[in-house]
């Protein structure tokens, strides 16, 4: 690996494969006098944040001050590690291929055990319990993609999971895949939303609650917004169309 010295806190270029370790390590420099928690969720809040605004307008004016609040939190120094930190999420996720890497990151800095016992499920779990739902073979729906909805979706591993598993029976999930996940935990909506985005899974993400009907803000990706996926998706939800791949 190489150095390189900045002004603040020390950058250090991680090797291939180490991207998840060198993530970890700017998260708990940063957490000296915040605490991992906080810098987790701020983390995760800023990158969904400039990615949200990049293509969805609606909420522009709310997120972009939202934005500018939680950067006036940090040092100029601190602030500028959290771009890196998105680029080594990325990385991970590039080099890891499908994974619950945000879940993963979650427990390896023991933050489920600080929000009261909150875990999420292995990956491997969830990539079982896909394989269960669409078998070996998944055949598309009539109306040509598969209508999935989260009512709980936590860090989002069932949704990475759904287009691990479309991708290995030769299904592009990015044409043929939408997905609608819910949950009341703003982080969980956070860490979903960006893991999908980097994906490019069509998805709603929606912080909300799925047993009240509450919805407090919806979170589009870019391949939802820019793929045109609002009206597909309500045109086929009118009709009634539904699938037995609705609910994972």
């Amino acid at each position: 690996m190489t150095a390189r010295r900045s002004k603040g806190i020390p950058f250090t270029r991680p090797g291939k494969g180490d991207e998840r370790q060198a993530l970890v390590r700017l998260i708990r420099q940063l957490a000296r006098s915040r605490g991992p928690a906080r810098v987790f969720a701020d983390f995760v809040e800023l990158a969904s944040l400039a990615m949200s605004n990049a293509v969805d307008k609606t909420a522009f004016d709310v997120r972009e001050a939202r934005y500018h609040e939680i950067s006036r939190g940090y040092t100029r120094e601190e602030f500028a590690r959290f771009p890196e930190m998105l680029g080594l999420l990325a990385l991970a996720m590039k080099e890891t291929g499908f994974d619950d890497v945000l879940g993963g990151l979650y427990m390896a800095l023991e933050l489920g055990n600080a929000r009261t016992g909150q875990f999420f499920t292995p990956y491997t779990v969830s990539r079982m319990m896909t394989l269960m739902l669409l078998g070996n073979e998944p055949e598309l729906p009539p109306h040509g993609f598969f209508d999935v909805v989260e009512p709980a979706c936590g860090a989002g591993g069932m949704v990475v999971a759904m287009a691990d598993a479309l991708k290995e029976a030769g299904v592009n999930y990015q044409r043929h895949l939408h997905v609608t996940c819910v949950d009341v935990d703003l982080r969980c909506v956070h860490m979903t939303y960006l893991q999908a985005a980097l994906l490019h899974i069509p998805a709603i993400v929606v912080h909300g609650n799925s047993l009240s009907d509450e919805v407090w803000s919806c979170w589009y990706t870019p391949a939802h917004v820019l793929g045109g996926w609002g009206l597909r998706v309500a045109q086929h939800r009118k009709a009634g169309d539904l699938h037995p791949a609705q609910s994972a």
